[in-house]
């Protein structure tokens, strides 16, 4: 008798645990399954876009779960990791981020990038923008003109040599314009405290170039560039991120450096002396 007692417990124990089990089932289930087929979709705000402008991206996940954050990676078009950010998730599963961007730097390749987004157990979603251009971020893709009177009013000077150059220049200041006689290049050192711009205007005889236009290096590496002229003067408009630190103008031409035309006139006139000197050597050396 107590035997068949025992045997109906554990008949019983059994019992429950099967109910228990076709209770919970549907929600063991539901998560599983929402686990396995989470729904990740991520875009951009625009499909282009210019040097400095920021990205808004914005993306949804099917089911919230828990405190998850979306990561997000994006890739330059030499396929390099260039951010990555972690981005909370809403309640009702959307969120959004604006990735800030910078004129040259780890931005500097104009072209298709890539942004990758990871979210607990979904499958990554992938979308791609184009970037670069001089459109924005305080930078216009119109030609620059040449400073007129009133401009002039606003701008700054400095002098190269005999001549006076006018600027506007944003973000930085200049240090010092120096020619680099073996390369045709005049180099600008400045000193940044944000990105900027510098609008600069060189007459023909500081420096110029042939119809195949002129090379402009930001640190060493080409940059998108505006060079227009006009009445005898080039007028340029040049972005730079803020860390820069030299800017270099190739042309095929450049001023002479000063101090060897007045060596080369200092010599000329000395020379001159001598050969009138000799020549009328009487005037000084009387004879007596």
């Amino acid at each position: 008798m107590i035997q068949w007692f025992q045997e109906l417990l554990k008949l019983k124990e059994i019992y429950i645990f099967m109910l228990a089990g076709l209770v919970l089932f549907p929600f063991i289930g539901n998560e599983a399954f929402a686990q396995e087929s989470q729904s990740l979709t991520i875009t951009t705000l625009k499909e282009s876009y210019a040097a400095g402008e920021p990205v808004e991206i914005t993306g949804l996940v099917e089911t919230k779960v828990g405190d998850e954050i979306v990561t997000l990676r994006i890739f330059n078009p030499m396929n390099t990791l260039i951010a990555i950010d972690n981005i909370i998730v809403n309640d009702d599963g959307t969120f959004s981020v604006l990735i800030p961007t910078s004129i040259g730097g780890q931005w500097a390749k104009d072209g298709t990038y890539t942004i990758i987004a990871n979210y607990y157990a979904s499958t990554p979603a992938t979308t791609q923008f184009e970037y670069g251009g001089m459109i924005s971020a305080g930078i216009k893709s119109i030609a620059p003109e040449v400073p007129t009177k009133e401009d002039i009013a606003d701008s700054e000077s400095l002098m190269l040599e005999d001549h006076e150059l006018k600027y506007e220049l944003t973000g930085a200041k200049i240090i010092r314009i120096t020619p680099d006689f073996e390369m045709k290049s005049l180099i600008i050192e400045i000193e940044t405290y944000s990105d900027g711009e510098l609008r600069i205007t060189f007459p023909k005889d500081v420096i110029h170039t042939d119809e195949e236009g002129f090379f402009v290096l930001v640190d060493g590496e080409e940059t998108n560039h505006e060079a227009v002229f006009d009445n005898d003067n080039w007028s340029f408009v040049i972005p730079f991120s803020n860390g820069s630190q030299e800017i270099e103008i190739i042309g095929t031409y450049v001023i002479p450096e000063f101090g060897t035309v007045a060596l080369l006139i200092l010599v000329i006139a000395i020379s001159t002396i001598v050969v009138i000197s000799t020549k009328n050597k009487q005037i000084f050396y009387p004879n007596t």
